[in-house]
């Protein structure tokens, strides 16, 4: 299953997997651990849920050689601006190229989505990159997949990023 390695490479690349422990269960849409309490509907029809080491949650889709992670984590996290988080997970690309980036209001916050391109182990990718800090915690949505198939999964990664709803933080008071 290359495009499953390609896609968890480029993952590792990118920080999400690989940097922060995931010791939490995903049961009936909800991921909970001694951190967080949010809920991530599934992305639909022609994706699989798939573990990766030191992710919330993950799906792959085989028919677009596309992948989309849920992750969040606490520990050690700065007051780095939500660029520069988002920036954390373009790591290990080269020639990237940012097509588009907006703030949107989100959970009583702000969050940055970003639509970005760039080569992993040169092979091009696609990403779009949700990411909202909260209560001291990250939570970030990745959808990629390669440039030619993004537009087809789009609208399942909107489904993921739409359905996130961060409870609040389990460890504080």
């Amino acid at each position: 299953m290359r495009i499953l390695s390609v896609l968890a490479a480029s993952l590792v690349a990118a920080g999400l997997v690989g940097c922060w422990g995931s010791t939490g269960r995903y049961v009936d849409e909800r991921f909970e651990d001694q951190h967080v309490n949010y809920a991530a509907g599934d992305p639909g029809e022609g994706w699989t849920r798939v573990e990766l080491a030191s992710t919330n949650i993950a799906w792959h889709n085989p028919a677009l050689a596309a992948g989309i992670l849920v992750n969040s984590h606490c520990e050690g996290v700065s007051d780095a601006p939500l660029e520069g988080l988002t920036g954390e997970l373009m790591m290990g690309s080269t020639e990237r190229e940012v097509l588009s980036q907006s703030l949107r209001p989100f959970s009583g916050r702000e969050a940055l989505e970003t639509i970005a391109r760039a080569k992993v182990d040169g092979v091009p990718r696609q990403r779009a990159l949700f990411v909202l800090k909260k209560d001291g915690c990250v939570y970030d949505v990745v959808y990629d997949a390669p440039p030619e198939r993004f537009a087809a999964g789009l609208a399942d990664y909107a489904r993921v990023r739409d359905s996130l709803e961060v409870g609040p933080r389990r460890d504080h008071g």
